[in-house]
Parts: structure tokens; C-alpha cells; sequence
């Protein structure tokens, strides 16, 4: 029988006694539980900076003479969110003309989520940096990937990308992800992630759920849910995705790994083993 995947909302205690127990976590699922915390957490803060320097952009926007459509007209392509000193990161907004992008506002989020900037003049420097250049060319060729079979959204709005800077391997990886339309519902699935190295070459791809998973944790005649369960058929351990998606709702993740029969706590981006799926408590 073919393995299905399944949502499930609680309103009281995670289930569980539907598998056989297995094993505890190995050390290999450990390590990669707590990558996927850390890569969540810092997905999270860019995506936070890019939020808040998107407010911020648009109310400057509405002070610029000839408003947003001035600034379509100028060749307003996007933004990118590169690291920044002290800790905090950088929001650039920027343009293309003759093939050749340039910034149109810059906006610094400190570690402390203070945020300052503006617009740059034409007599600023508007020259993006070359990590800047190599984030957005690896956006460009991750949304052209996005174009070819078998990369389904789970929403006909436009996704989300988020790209983070390379790491200590040299790797720029590109989120694209299905976006939010109803405030009391959160798409887990119909996200991706594309890898690409220092010559901008794309080395691996993968989406992180087979299935669409609307996650809603709105009001019902049953109240709000105290936790939203579902499975996982992909990975031994819960991902960045989980980690990512569970500091944007206000209930913690149960996630069930199919292959082990693990039954994980993701809430705001920490990722806990729990128990197996018949009861058995972790050792120690």
C-alpha cells in the first residue's frame, strides 16, 4: 500500500499508539533536527527583515513624488537581504537597466530589529555588492526551475522566495514557497529549496512535502486547536520547513516521521523528539 500523508488538528493530547515503536533518535537524526532549528531560526530572520523593510519601502514610497508607479517605471525588480554588521542584515530594493541591477532604497535591521534608511539618491552609491549580485541570480534561476514539471504550488497567488547567503560550504540556498492567503491558515506544503554553488551552478533541489498541507489553526466550534499533527513521509526528522513554519502559527507542530515512527514537538522553531508513536519515552 502506498504511504499517504495526513493532517490531522488536536485539541487535546498528541495520539498516539497507531505504529509500532522503534528506536530513539540516532545521533545522525539529532545532528540533522538541530540544523534544521538553526536553518529555521535564520530563515525566519530574513524573512522578518524583508517584511519590515517592505513596510518601511512603501511608506517612503508614498512620500516619493509620482508614488509606486514612479518607482515601477524606474525598473523595479525586487529586493534581497544580504548579512549586515554588528549582526544584522541589509534590505536592498533595486532595479535593472540595461541588464545591470542598481539599488533604489537601502534599509539596515539591526540584532536588536531596529531598522533605519531609505531611499538612495541619484547621486548615492547605487552599486549592489557582488554577493547581492550571486543571491539574486540565484533567486532568478531558482523561480526559472519553478517554471518546469512537477513543481506545484499549493496556491494560485505568487510564492515567496527567501534566499539565504552561503554558509561555511559556499552554498546559496533559494526557498521558493507557497504563500499565505487566509491569516488562520499557513501552507506547510508546496515549498522548495534549490542549492547552488559558487559559480552559480544549481548542485541539488528538493520539495519537503509530496502533499499540500493547509495548516489551519482559525477558531472553530471546538475552540482553537491546542496542537496541528501531521506526517511526514520525506525526511527522518523534521526539516527547516517545519522549524520555518512553526514560528508563523500560534500552535506548536506535532510531526510523525514515518520511516522511524517518531513523533516530534516543533513550536516556535525548537525541534523536540518526543516519544515514538505507541508511547515509548525517550532514554534518559
Amino acid at each position: 500500500m502506498k504511504a499517504i500523508a495526513i493532517a490531522a488538528v488536536v485539541f487535546g493530547c498528541l495520539p498516539v499508539g497507531a505504529l509500532p515503536a522503534l528506536a530513539a533518535p540516532t545521533a545522525a537524526e539529532s545532528t540533522a533536527a538541530a540544523e534544521a532549528e538553526r536553518r529555521g531560526l535564520e530563515m525566519y530572520v530574513y524573512d522578518q527583515a524583508a517584511w519590515h523593510a517592505t513596510d518601511r519601502f512603501q511608506a517612503d514610497i508614498a512620500k516619493r513624488p509620482g508614488g509606486l508607479d514612479a518607482i515601477m517605471r524606474a525598473g523595479f525588480k525586487g529586493y534581497i537581504v544580504e548579512p549586515g554588521a554588528s549582526g544584522g542584515s541589509e534590505t536592498t530594493f533595486y532595479g535593472e537597466a540595461n541588464g545591470a541591477h542598481f539599488a533604489i532604497a537601502r534599509y539596515v535591521t539591526s540584532a536588536s530589529q531596529s531598522i533605519s534608511g531609505g531611499f538612495v539618491e541619484a547621486d548615492g552609491d547605487r552599486s549592489l555588492s557582488l554577493l547581492a549580485g550571486r543571491m539574486i541570480d540565484a533567486r532568478e534561476k531558482a523561480m526559472a526551475e519553478m517554471q518546469k514539471p512537477d513543481h506545484g504550488l499549493c496556491s494560485t497567488t505568487p510564492p515567496n522566495s527567501l534566499v539565504l547567503p552561503p554558509g561555511n560550504d559556499g552554498i546559496v540556498r533559494v526557498y521558493i514557497m507557497t504563500s499565505t492567503t487566509d491569516a488562520n491558515v499557513h501552507p506547510a506544503g508546496g515549498h522548495y529549496r534549490f542549492d547552488f554553488d559558487g559559480d552559480g551552478r544549481l548542485i541539488a533541489e528538493r520539495r519537503f512535502m509530496k502533499t499540500c498541507f493547509p495548516i489551519n489553526y482559525g477558531p472553530s466550534s471546538k475552540g482553537r486547536p491546542e496542537i496541528v499533527v501531521l506526517t511526514h513521509l520525506l525526511d527522518p526528522q523534521p526539516t527547516e520547513i517545519h522549524a520555518f513554519v512553526s514560528r508563523n502559527i500560534p500552535v506548536p507542530l506535532g510531526v510523525v516521521t514515518v520511516s522511524n515512527k517518531h513523533i516530534w514537538a516543533v513550536t516556535n522553531g525548537t525541534v523536540q523528539y518526543v516519544q515514538d508513536v505507541e508511547g515509548t519515552a525517550p532514554p534518559g
